[in-house]
């Protein structure tokens, strides 16, 4: 997976939970603008860069969100609690992907009867956004799990 800005700006504001709308809504950023940033279709102007530094929710990932890097301070920090998680794309959209067909085939069977907004795809992103936690409650409960066993 790259590691553009585009990418880290994605990969923070899944991992904090926000949808685009929110995120950019959040940081006072029109969500237009902020859709193109994480397309990599238009770079941030200096205003923008310093909304991340400034705002209580992005502020300590501001570093690592325009560099790639954390800072000495952050570092320390980051040790005591969970690093970012990285996402595979190629994962995401498999599972994107099977979330659409099963929603299909679920609507189909006329189980389930689909928004007018919003397609399969777009479902699966919202399933897949709220099964995040979940994993990562999973995956935090194996490793204490496995330090217990050791």
């Amino acid at each position: 997976m790259s590691n553009t800005f585009a990418t880290r700006l994605k990969q923070l504001r899944i991992n904090l939970g926000y949808s685009q709308v929110g995120f950019s809504e959040l940081l006072d950023i029109p969500t237009a603008s902020y859709r193109k940033y994480e397309k990599d279709v238009r770079e941030p102007t200096l205003s923008v860069i310093s909304k991340f530094f400034l705002h209580p929710v992005t502020k300590d990932n501001a570093l690592w969100l325009l560099t790639g890097e954390h800072s000495l301070q952050n570092a320390a920090s980051q040790a005591r609690t969970e690093p970012p998680m990285t996402y595979h794309s190629d994962m995401e959209q498999s599972l994107i992907g099977s979330i659409a067909s099963s929603l299909e085939f679920i609507a189909h069977m006329k189980w389930f009867t689909p928004g007018s907004q919003a397609g399969y795809q777009d479902y699966g992103h919202i399933i897949l956004r709220d099964l995040k936690p979940l994993l990562q409650q999973g995956a935090v409960t194996s490793e204490h799990e496995n330090k217990r066993r050791a």
